[in-house]
């Protein structure tokens, strides 16, 4: 009933395709920028990692603002001024591979745009939803919301090793320029569904009062400060080091491709998963499931043959997902809306501020230690981060009713 429900708001198919399409890029980037940079003259790991550093560092800085920017603009609106200022950064990228000037810092240059708008855009993201549909439909709405992103992912995983290997990276990176630019028009047409909020008081009270909101509920304190080192890990791993993995086991773009195919193919069904799922205890379920992540780092740690490596990353992803959709449904009913926006910017800044570590660390490591022991290191770090979430009460204490109309929020130990 909710899918049909869903599919007759005109607004939320407008949302959906954007999803579709602007991840549609995102599946073919990674791949790209990963090997484009590894073929420059003057590539290496050590080059990567500050490339896609860069990127992260910056999107940190940016965060706490964005929220409070999203706040005042309004979702939409500034969803769709970072997707198309986005279009140009990216394609700007493309155009240095195609024409053969690209360099470590012209690259990392763009990347830092980039990452700005990336501040911007996600703190804006989370509350979305809830501008576009009734409250009964957000865990329902998120999760197909991650079906249209996952699915698009697959369609650039998939076409992106071919793209790379055929057309160069150049091109590939363009095609991602183009669907933000689409992304960014079709979020446009939202923009009278969200009220901008102006709460009367100075950019620095909204981000003060938006840190109050954040740190008050003890069980999204939990989660963000295990996952700024999950996350950590995870980016490392799978931006810097599979890479470097794929070149020299699994046959380079084509062989990593697969590998972040079969992932989003567990985004996908994680998503389908998820939006039918009923758990009592949300978080801390979402949590567990994140153990996966550890035994799929374990496979790369040991150079598995690459069906076993697939099949890691597929469970992975579907635990991922549903975690994620278990996560915005959360803040979504436990956040009040003129909050939300803040505390987001606050949750996506803890748990990206270790990301520029992991993506600056990752290369250089590798000059010290083997493969194999930077997968194990990465590995060990995120099981203790997953299992010290588990250990905070409040995580377990919150219930899936928590934060519907007459039931009020866990916000304390």
């Amino acid at each position: 009933m909710s899918v049909k429900a869903l599919a007759a708001m005109p607004e939320y198919r407008r949302l959906f395709s954007s999803r579709l399409i602007s991840n549609i890029g995102n599946g073919v980037a990674p791949i790209a920028i990963a090997f484009g940079v590894l073929a420059l003259p003057d590539g290496s790991p050590t080059g990567l990692s500050i490339v896609l550093a860069t990127q992260a560092i910056a999107a940190v800085l940016v965060l706490p603002i964005g929220g409070v920017v999203a706040d005042r603009v309004g979702r939409p609106r500034m969803i769709s001024i970072c997707d198309m200022l986005m279009a140009v950064v990216i394609g700007t990228m493309g155009l240095l591979f195609i024409t053969g000037v690209a360099t470590i810092p012209l690259l990392a240059a763009l990347n830092a745009l980039a990452g700005v708008l990336v501040g911007l855009w996600y703190p804006a993201y989370p509350g979305l939803a809830t501008d576009v549909v009734p409250d009964e439909f957000l865990q329902p709405a998120n999760a197909y919301n991650a079906v249209a992103g996952n699915g698009g992912f697959i369609i650039g995983t998939a076409i992106g090793g071919l793209l790379v290997a055929t057309v160069g990276s150049g091109w590939a990176i363009m095609l991602d320029a183009l669907s933000f630019l689409i992304a960014g028009v079709l979020v446009f047409g939202l923009r009278h569904f969200s009220r901008p909020f102006n709460s009367g008081e100075s950019p620095v009270r909204d981000l003060l009062d938006g840190w109050h909101a954040f740190i008050s509920y003890r069980w999204i304190v939990a989660v963000v400060l295990a996952f700024s080192f999950v996350v950590m890990v995870m980016r490392g791993a799978e931006e810097v080091l599979g890479p470097v993995l794929a070149n020299e086991r699994y046959g380079g773009p084509s062989g990593w491709s697969a590998v972040l195919g079969a992932m989003a193919a567990g985004f996908l069904l994680g998503a389908i998963v998820a939006s039918r799922i009923r758990v009592q205890r949300p978080i801390a379920f979402g949590m567990a499931v994140c153990f996966a992540l550890p035994a799929w780092l374990l496979t790369l740690a040991f150079a598995a043959p690459l069906p076993v490596v697939m099949v890691a990353a597929f469970i992975w992803g579907l635990a991922m997902e549903v975690m994620v959709v278990l996560w915005f449904t959360a803040l979504q009913r436990n956040v009040p809306p003129e909050s939300l926006s803040r505390v987001s910017s606050y949750d996506a800044f803890g748990s990206l501020i270790f990301g520029p570590i992991g993506l600056a660390l990752a290369g250089p490591l590798l000059a010290f230690i083997p493969i194999s022991e930077a997968f194990f290191i990465a590995a060990l770090v995120a099981a203790v981060a997953i299992a010290a979430s588990l250990l905070v009460p409040s995580v377990w204490r919150l219930r899936s009713t928590d934060g519907l109309p007459d039931m009020p929020p866990v916000t304390s130990d």
